[in-house]
């Protein structure tokens, strides 16, 4: 009671404690006073700073720090001219597993499983072989064994993937109007006969053959008229 700490007889000491102030976030602020311009827009000697700063880049004191560089590898056995001639790496796809078909099938159709006598491959050597497998028909999926030659397949794909050289190959881009010929056009062609000069008439039948003089002054014909006429060039007279 001297030190004034009951000052009251209704003063309840284990009253619950009230965060007037709380760590939660409110929503509206203790002071809704707005910003003040001078938080957006530089001061004097702040301005005087990077102008300064400015200054010495422009004149050379100040450099800039440069980024560490990367060790540059190189080939050991190799020209170092070559070296520098390598071009970077490019990524080559590998090449694609074939797709299974109706022999792989857990219920495959009955003219891929083998007979009795068709039996005798597994006889040969793997290489000549058309399956690695024998085509057998099961009722339902879950009777389906396990595969015993799994990690053998993996391995050999991996071995055919470290081992087999593969190369890009560059695609030529062709278009198919490209490949069709320009034909010319009938009036390019010229000089060619385009009246009818002279008529060789006589022949009741299909001329089969004709035979020029040396000369260019006869012209022998024959037709299925059975007849052998003889004619004048120049003039297209039947001489016989």
């Amino acid at each position: 009671i001297q030190r004034s700490q009951f000052p009251e007889p209704s003063f309840d000491p284990n009253a619950p404690y009230l965060d007037i102030y709380s760590h939660e976030k409110m929503i509206h602020p203790v002071i809704n006073r707005p910003e003040p311009k001078r938080r957006f827009l530089p001061s004097l000697w702040e301005r005087k700073k990077i102008t300064k700063l400015v200054k010495l880049i422009k004149a050379g004191k100040i450099k800039p720090i440069e980024k560490p560089k990367k060790p540059k590898f190189y080939m050991i056995w190799g020209d170092s001219q070559q070296n520098e001639k390598l071009r970077p790496r490019q990524f080559i796809p590998a090449p694609r597993l074939r797709l299974p078909g109706h022999a792989e099938s857990y219920n495959p159709p009955p003219e891929y499983i083998p007979t009795h006598n068709e039996k005798k491959w597994e006889e040969s050597k793997p290489d000549n072989r058309r399956y690695s497998f024998v085509p057998t028909k099961y009722s339902s999926l879950r009777l389906v064994p396990a595969y015993p030659s799994f990690i053998k397949e993996r391995f050999e794909r991996c071995l055919d993937l470290y081992l087999c050289p593969r190369q890009t190959r560059m695609r030529i881009k062709v278009e198919p109007d490209a490949l069709i010929p320009n034909i010319p056009k009938p009036r390019d062609l010229q000089p060619f006969p385009t009246t009818e000069y002279i008529v060789y008439k006589g022949h009741t039948g299909l001329v089969r053959c004709i035979a020029v003089d040396n000369e260019g002054a006869w012209l022998a014909s024959a037709s299925d008229d059975l007849t052998l006429r003889l004619w004048e060039v120049s003039t297209g007279r039947c001489l016989k």
